[in-house]
């Protein structure tokens, strides 16, 4: 309905508006150029309204430039005129379109220049200065005003365009006229920039600039924020106010500041941002006291009547009023006094640019590849797409209670998940303070000590359910598109509900809390949650080879290597040096005994050959020749293998003692090597088996060993079931 009443009042202005506009004076480009150096040469303000500029080629062929490489088309281009301080240059309701070429104005200096309801073709500030503000209105429409700022050097910047005229421009673009209304576009790039606002613009892209702070208000087609490098700047200041006898907070816009807005699509890509520490009370005080007459932001003073500090009350005599200076002399003095006499007073201000971005309506949202301290998106209707992706917020990221089109319309990352948290006010706790107080930064997994007032609170109970509320969301975005990042975002969501159960404990201690507590801890470490299962199962290798390691330490029946065995080893190296033995004489009796019985099993099958079946005797006679090939084999390996010859270690020569000395060493070093192997790879097998069996029967171990098999025992059957369980889930999900 109030679309309608407004469509209907302006109706009669658009229908007028297509009329052909007259106005009250004309003058030549040069005439105006004239003018401006005129009044700039005798430091006076500026003024004209109501005209038309128009080129004569008699007068005006000087000003003709013809471009090169970038911008091609010819220009009409007014340089070199600088204006003093204090001064304002005013263009109101001027037409410029029969200039037949685009307008630029270059190497120019103003202090204060207001362009209003301006028709141009395409106009260009280049390489301008604009000490104090430049504002550029539209309040009725006109045939077009494309502005593009570049290389220029701006403290305040504010564009508007009231809310019929903007109204009106979208019923002619409906009509789909072949010409269309440009009054809202404007192009910045490589420009400084302290303080820009806009509001109801229809297109409005910033590039490579250098600004402070960037206010988007009102309804905009396009906005493209790129490639730009935000800091704070002193002259946005909003307000000095004494918290605490040593507490100084100093508000200040900064950064990206989105309210209240309709726009079609918002792109803000590249962007990164400064921040400025270390500031001395001192410093800072003397940054105050040299923009004090150059704060940008102008409002309303508050009545700070019931404030019991004497800094806060200084103002109180200029309620509602509007000053030239938001910073009163009196309290830079009472500043400095109280910085003189205090030495443990803090000025607390915003060390470096954020986002905000709440409470309005889009169609397209997207923001990558951006560098901020802070983000701040809330309680916005997002109707067609959401791209939030490659952001690095060094503080936090703030995402809470918005509206957001279906799954497959939104792409984001995992830096999404950098730092996400929530913003609450609390004036009993040390704090950084931000422009627009929306508190303090938290997210979730505070040590407890900190959080332990708060947590009483409903308020911060309330913001950590939505925090809670907004992993699950990005969670389930990223399980639905199959996004890797979202096993980032289960852990993070994990690690915040721990932090939940440590309070728990503190809050309650008792042994199902402790649990719930170090279980959770256990499991983060053991398989990232459940979402790594193959870093659980290299920690039940690891343990295998723990207990191994144990086991090689101790005796176990499968190899039966202990001092004993040791002992016999040496007592008959010792007689193979001492005595006249040879190699095969040690070995003798055993293989004796052995070639004894088969060959008794020989004897034995030649006697009853003929009372069985041949086959069974034709499969029987290779066992013995197998034997016997075996036999005869070693006997004849210990035969090459003597190097003693059936000598003492004393009869041989000192040269012959050095080459057996030595390669005894290197036979003693493979044995004792052989013994470390079957010792070791019984231990693997053994922790292996205790591992991955509880109770298999006869344990291979004596004494103490045994328990510590059983424990492993129970061990492996703990982390295997998680592994197992880990594995499952893996499988299961899509």
């Amino acid at each position: 309905m109030k679309k309608l009443i407004l469509i209907l009042l302006v109706l009669p202005l658009f229908v007028f508006s297509q009329e052909e506009k007259t106005y009250t004076r004309t003058m030549s480009v040069s005439q105006f150029t004239e003018e401006l150096k005129e009044a700039a040469k005798q430091k006076k303000d500026y003024f004209l309204e109501d005209c038309e500029i128009i080129y004569n080629e008699e007068v005006d062929t000087l000003y003709i430039h013809h471009g090169l490489g970038r911008w091609t088309s010819t220009r009409l281009i007014i340089s070199d005129i600088s204006f003093i301080e204090g001064s304002s240059v005013t263009i109101s309701n001027c037409s410029f379109l029969k200039l037949d070429h685009d307008l630029t104005m270059k190497h120019m200096r103003f202090w204060d220049l207001t362009l209003i309801d301006i028709a141009t073709r395409h106009a260009k500030l280049d390489s301008i200065s604009v000490l104090g503000n430049l504002d550029i209105q539209y309040r009725t429409v006109v045939n077009d005003g494309y502005w593009n700022i570049y290389n220029s050097n701006i403290n305040k910047f504010t564009s508007t365009l009231s809310d019929s005229i903007y109204l009106e421009m979208e019923m002619i673009n409906k009509e789909k006229k072949e010409w269309q209304k440009n009054a809202s576009r404007r192009i910045l790039e490589n420009n400084k920039i302290s303080y820009a606002d806009f509001n109801n613009i229809d297109h409005i892209s910033l590039m490579k600039n250098q600004i402070s702070f960037l206010s988007l208000k009102g309804k905009i087609k396009n906005a493209y924020i790129n490639d730009n490098q935000f800091s704070v700047d002193f002259r946005n200041i909003t307000n000095i106010r004494q918290m605490s006898n040593n507490q100084i907070r100093v508000g200040l816009l900064t950064g990206i500041k989105i309210r209240d807005v309709e726009m079609k699509r918002l792109h803000i890509h590249n962007n990164s941002s400064t921040s400025i520490k270390n500031l001395t009370n001192n410093s800072l005080i003397d940054i105050i006291k040299r923009y004090k007459d150059s704060i940008n932001v102008r409002s309303p003073i508050v009545n700070w009547e019931k404030e019991q500090y004497k800094f806060n009350k200084l103002r109180d005599t200029l309620f509602w009023e509007k000053i030239d200076s938001l910073i009163l002399k009196e309290q830079l003095e009472c500043l400095k006094k109280m910085n003189n006499e205090n030495d443990s007073l803090q000025i607390i201000y915003p060390i470096a640019p954020i986002i905000e971005i709440e409470e309005s309506n889009f169609d397209v949202l997207q923001l990558s590849s951006d560098t901020f301290q802070s983000i701040y998106i809330s309680r916005n209707d997002i109707k067609n797409a959401l791209n939030l992706n490659n952001l690095s917020v060094e503080e936090i990221l703030v995402f809470n209670r918005n509206n957001l089109p279906a799954s497959e319309k939104i792409k984001i990352d995992e830096t999404s998940f950098n730092n996400l948290g929530f913003f609450y006010f609390n004036e009993q706790m040390d704090m950084p303070y931000y422009g627009n107080n929306i508190g303090q930064p938290y997210y979730g997994n505070e040590e407890y000590y900190k959080v332990k007032e708060l947590l009483k609170n409903e308020a911060y109970l309330s913001k950590l359910d939505e925090l809670i509320i907004t992993y699950r969301q990005f969670i389930n975005i990223l399980a639905i598109q199959g996004g890797k990042a979202k096993k980032d975002g289960v852990l993070k969501l994990k690690d915040l509900e721990t932090a939940q159960k440590i309070y728990d404990y503190y809050k309650d201690p008792n042994m199902n809390t402790w649990f719930n507590w170090k279980g959770s801890e256990f499991l983060r470490w053991y398989s990232d949650y459940g979402t790594n299962p193959f870093k659980a199962l290299t920690y039940c290798f690891w343990a295998m080879l723990y207990f191994a390691m144990f086991y090689f330490i101790f005796y176990n029946e499968w190899d039966k290597i202990d001092r004993g065995f040791l002992i016999k080893r040496f007592n008959s190296v010792m007689d193979y040096f001492t005595t006249e033995k040879r190699i095969e004489d040690f070995y003798y009796s055993t293989h004796n005994k052995e070639m004894t019985t088969f060959t008794e099993f020989k004897e034995t099958l030649d006697k009853n050959k003929v009372y069985m079946p041949s086959m069974l005797a034709s499969l029987a006679k290779p066992i013995y020749q197998i034997s016997l090939l075996r036999y005869k084999t070693l006997r004849f390996s210990y035969t090459k293998a003597e190097f003693m010859a059936g000598r003492k270690w004393v009869d041989l020569e000192q040269k012959e003692k050095y080459w057996i000395g030595t390669l005894t060493f290197f036979l003693t070093l493979t044995y004792i090597i052989y013994l470390v192997f079957i010792r070791a790879l019984n231990s693997i097998v053994l922790s292996i088996n205790a591992f991955s069996t509880l109770g298999f029967g006869q344990i291979p171990v004596r004494g103490f060993t045994k328990y510590v098999a059983i424990i492993e025992g129970f061990i492996g059957w703990f982390l295997l079931s998680i592994f197992l369980v880990s594995v499952l889930s893996q499988m299961m999900s899509v």
